[in-house]
């Protein structure tokens, strides 16, 4: 495979407005329907599954050029792997240097390198939110692609983004057919290609077996504001003696200021502000919940009997044993982020949350009932979330 005959900077353009543009016009349909039925009515996946392999073309065969980061980096290590295979050294992020030798020793271009990478960052969110969201996997899927985030981990940190999408597959076999067996070795996949997936993991065990209910991890996602901003130094020095990441020393102190866009320190309201949106949905389903208990005099017989909390009041037993769980991995891992918050590429370790973040908002708007508009407020929260995106998009070209 070759690279496109495209200007490299045209490749971040068309992936924000094509984007956009879908959010715009699918978002505009939701909204012109005051219930609902467009959320209830089955679709199928095809629609979802071009507009992946699309996108898996278009960004995979990009050329190697510094506009994309990373990929540069990636494209000269890459260059010059030796196609045999030798030593495994699992104290580093061996599966990853694996894959590097076996593509190298098949004969396969710089492109067909990054052309794979991009179907596994892609195709293992595509199999998590068709397991997840099967009804409508589109309207799921782009907020996937609208996401700040995307982009960024498609063509820059595709190493973390390719091991946390390993992740979100794994996430709907345990959490959702509760197949451990799968999960588990989808998971062991993601560590071995990026060590920092071991916070998601944590927390995925923490969501199981400790914290049940997504209200006790809400109150910790509060608590840990204060706490960053009072003793964030000390946690990130913390952290940096653990050796969770072979870049965090860098990353946390400031030594890598290769790129700007998220090298400024201090703590980053910004960053707080994009992370409270699957917050508030959180705290809304939540808050439903109490208010529909007292006006139906006390617990829900199918919460009752299950012991899911909101099970029969907002959604089904599973669906809200899959949200609640979902919701407590995303406050647990965002909670980290936040302690850390003061560190220079404090994104690096937002990601180990922002990655859950479209399945989190998509999940909720899809699958609990949380306004009798439905319909409505799920068009304008995709396209709020593609304007936002859209807006930092043109801010960082001015």
């Amino acid at each position: 495979m070759t690279a496109l005959p495209l200007d490299p900077r045209l490749f971040g353009v068309l992936h924000f407005w094509v984007t956009s543009i879908f959010c715009l016009i699918l978002g505009m349909k939701y909204v012109s329907s005051d219930s609902c039925e467009n959320l209830l009515q089955k679709k199928s996946p095809a629609t979802a599954f071009v507009f992946c392999f699309i996108w898996i073309v278009f960004l995979g065969l990009r050329p190697p050029h510094i506009v994309f980061g990373d990929t540069v980096t990636y494209a000269r290590t890459y260059m010059v792997t030796s196609p045999v295979f030798g030593e495994i050294d699992f104290h580093k992020e061996w599966l990853f240097s694996l894959f590097r030798t076996w593509c190298k020793s098949m004969g396969f271009s710089v492109n067909t390198f990054f052309f794979l990478i991009e179907a596994g960052y892609i195709g293992f969110m595509l199999m998590s939110f068709k397991k997840f969201l099967w009804e409508d996997t589109l309207f799921a899927v782009l907020f996937f692609f609208s996401a700040f985030s995307f982009y960024v981990y498609g063509v820059n940190g595709i190493r973390n983004g390719l091991a946390c999408s390993i992740c979100l597959a794994a996430f709907a076999f345990v959490i959702k057919d509760k197949n451990y067996l799968m999960g588990g070795i989808l998971l062991f996949a993601a560590f071995s290609i990026h060590k920092s997936t071991l916070l998601p993991i944590a927390a995925l065990v923490a969501s199981l077996y400790v914290i049940k209910k997504p209200k006790l991890a809400l109150y910790f996602w509060l608590a840990s504001i204060p706490v960053s901003l009072v003793a964030g130094g000390p946690i990130s020095n913390l952290f940096m003696s653990m050796g969770f990441d072979d870049r965090a020393e860098a990353y946390l102190s400031g030594e890598n200021m290769k790129y700007g866009n998220f090298s400024n320190t201090g703590f980053r309201w910004d960053f707080l502000l994009y992370s409270a949106m699957p917050v508030w949905l959180i705290w809304e389903a939540q808050k439903k919940i109490e208010k529909r208990r007292e006006e139906m005099g006390g617990f829900c017989l199918e919460e009752e009997e299950s012991g899911v909390y909101g099970a029969g009041i907002l959604a089904d037993t599973q669906s809200m044993r899959i949200f609640n769980t979902l919701s407590t991995i995303y406050l647990l891992t965002n909670s980290f982020w936040v302690m850390v918050a003061k560190a220079s590429f404090s994104n690096r370790f937002a990601y180990l949350s922002w990655f859950m973040y479209p399945l989190i908002i998509a999940y909720a708007v899809v699958r609990l009932h949380l306004w009798d508009d439905q319909d409505k407020k799920a068009g304008w929260i995709l396209i709020a979330h593609a304007g936002f995106t859209m807006f930092m998009f043109l801010a960082n070209k001015m």
